[in-house]
């Protein structure tokens, strides 16, 4: 498998690579192009001069002629270019090569390339191909007229293989150049890229160590480092944070399960054994049966609490299971249920529902546990003679808000936060709510969060109250 540094380094260096190889392509061309303009206007200044001389010396004496050789020789030195003079029927009557037995005189040149020139202006043709010199060689061509009215071509020309070579030069200094900068970019991009592997070769080794159970490590955010690797780190270490609160709540989950467990089992198990023993006479053995029997219920019920939590979580309330109902009759059918209990502690009963009624659309089933669990805390932590108070208000944001208070003891601050949790009491020795689990505010908020709905709490002054939101819907 590859890896991500060696992925990234072959990458860049690739695309490095490809970058100098276009330019010094790029460069290579317009080198070339600019040789070319150079050696055409080198030939057609040379071409020009010499036809300014054979304009005044070019006539058919040997006297003119020699002269007029002279003054080509002169310009060849000078320039590098070589020139010849030719008449109109293509003859070569001078050369520049200045000598007498000159073996360029009288060779007779192709018309299709004097007649290219029609004027005294030189005109370039790269590339041409001139038998008398028996090479490849770019020429300028004009046309004269001398003063004894004759028509001269004056052919100035270079070998084109001095361009090749200066191109050859420049391709080696382009190379020379795209070597250097990549033996320079390589380590570059190397000491980058390990440099940027390095935070998430310490994340990897840090999700090694928390996947052997080291929940406590983290990875360090260097300022040095881009915002998206610190950004990456960030986001790790609060992945991590999370991993290791959702692990100590497993823990505590179990811890609690097992001391939920371990009292009914205890309870059934002794009372069984001392039946089946004979510790417990036949006479006593139903009331203890009765005992083993509440036990058993009190498992029942943990077990429907935790399979209904489990089913809310994973599955949520599906919208066809929505309905809409009043609130203000469910509150009042549950109120009524729980009218023995209320009767047996004298609790005072305070209500403030519209008479119009409560329209909402929800799981009817779901909102009457919620409102069942929260009065039935209430009237459980209520003392004698206290009051439960009920009531259904509309928000500024729309919503109803259904809030369920009673008087007693006042909830203290650090527990606010932790009323909602699985298995949490207030009472530490479990004394006050020995018939509870500590699942029942833990199920309203899992049906409440179920409906995307708030769920909150407030306990001052001897005054505990639990409230939440419902959707609002017009009255059919």
């Amino acid at each position: 498998m590859k890896r991500s540094f060696g992925r990234q380094m072959t990458l860049t260096v690739c695309l490095i690579l490809l970058t100098l190889i276009i330019l010094s392509t790029a460069c290579q061309l317009m080198y070339r192009r600019l040789a070319l303009d150079l050696q055409a206007d080198d030939v057609c200044a040379s071409a020009r001069a010499a036809a300014d001389v054979a304009e005044i010396l070019g006539d058919e004496e040997s006297r003119g002629r020699q002269q007029l050789c002279a003054q080509l020789n002169y310009t060849a030195r000078a320039t590098g270019n070589d020139t010849v003079i030719c008449s109109e029927s293509g003859t070569i009557l001078a050369c520049s090569c200045g000598l007498q037995s000159c073996e360029h005189l009288g060779y007779q040149f192709d018309h299709q390339l004097l007649d290219a020139a029609s004027s005294k202006e030189a005109v370039f043709r790269a590339g041409v191909l001139l038998g008398c010199y028996g090479e490849k060689r770019a020429a300028a061509i004009s046309r004269v007229q001398t003063k004894g009215g004759s028509v001269r071509y004056v052919v100035s020309s270079r070998s084109a293989a001095e361009v090749d070579q200066r191109l050859s030069s420049a391709l080696q200094v382009n190379l020379l150049v795209l070597l250097v900068v990549l033996l320079c970019s390589v380590p570059v991009v190397w000491i980058i890229g390990q440099r940027q592997m390095k935070p998430i070769k310490q994340m990897t080794a840090a999700a090694r160590r928390m996947a052997h159970g080291q929940m406590d490590v983290r990875v360090d955010v260097d300022d040095t480092d881009t915002a998206e690797l610190n950004e990456l780190a960030l986001a790790f270490n609060n992945m991590a944070q999370a991993l290791a609160k959702s692990e100590q709540k497993r823990q505590e989950f179990v811890a609690n399960v097992s001391h939920e467990l371990k009292t009914p089992m205890t309870t059934i198990s002794g009372y069984m054994d001392g039946m089946l023993d004979g510790t417990i006479p036949p006479e006593q053995q139903p009331k203890y049966m009765e005992i083993i029997s509440g036990e058993v219920r009190r498992l029942s019920r943990l077990v429907r609490s935790m399979l209904e939590i489990s089913r809310i979580q994973d599955q949520g309330i599906p919208p066809e299971r929505k309905r809409s109902f009043d609130l203000c009759q469910t509150v009042g059918e549950v109120l009524l249920s729980f009218e023995q209990k209320i009767n047996g502690k004298a609790l005072e009963v305070e209500t403030d529902l519209p008479d119009q009624g409560a329209r909402t659309l929800a799981d009817r089933d779901a909102v009457t546990q919620v409102v069942y669990n929260l009065i039935d805390n209430a009237v459980k932590f209520c003392p004698e003679g206290g009051t439960l108070g009920l009531s259904i208000t509309q928000t500024k944001t729309g919503k109803y808000l259904v809030s369920v208070r009673n008087t007693g003891p006042t909830i203290p601050a650090e527990e606010l936060p932790l009323v909602f949790d699985r298995f949490h009491k207030t009472d530490k020795s479990r004394s006050v709510d020995r018939d509870g689990w500590g699942l029942g505010l833990y199920i309203v908020k899992a049906i409440i969060m179920s409906h995307e709905e708030d769920i909150y709490v407030t306990s001052r002054d001897g005054v505990t109250e639990f409230s939440f939101t419902m959707p609002i819907i017009s009255n059919p």
